[in-house]
């Protein structure tokens, strides 16, 4: 009986951790935009990860032509920073439920 009972709450623990990752992997995401110091804006939307990522992956090649070095590829950490002169740019892709800015106080 005891052991139904353990096996039975670790199945319950194990299908809610699991239905958060699913959740977490289907949420929308927001590409967002900053220039390094300043305030952060929404560049776009996108339904998931992937086509956020695919944005930033195609704003590399316009960056370049427009004179920016890219520090990196789009990575495991969805971002793209870039500079020119002393401008440096930051794009990141992060899930709609997450606001760079921080919290809003009352």
């Amino acid at each position: 009986m005891m052991r139904a009972a353990r096996r039975s709450s670790l199945l319950v623990a194990f299908s809610l951790l699991t239905s958060a990752a699913t959740a977490y992997a289907d949420c929308a995401w927001v590409l967002w935009f900053q220039q390094l110091g300043g305030t952060h804006l929404v560049d776009s939307a996108h339904p998931n990860i992937e086509q956020c990522d695919k944005v930033l992956s195609d704003y590399v090649s316009v960056l370049k032509q427009d004179g920016y070095k890219v520090s990196d590829g789009v990575s495991a950490s969805h971002a793209l920073i870039v500079s020119r002169g002393s401008e440096k740019l930051a794009y990141r892709c992060l899930p709609d439920t997450v606001d760079p800015r921080g919290s809003k106080g009352k």
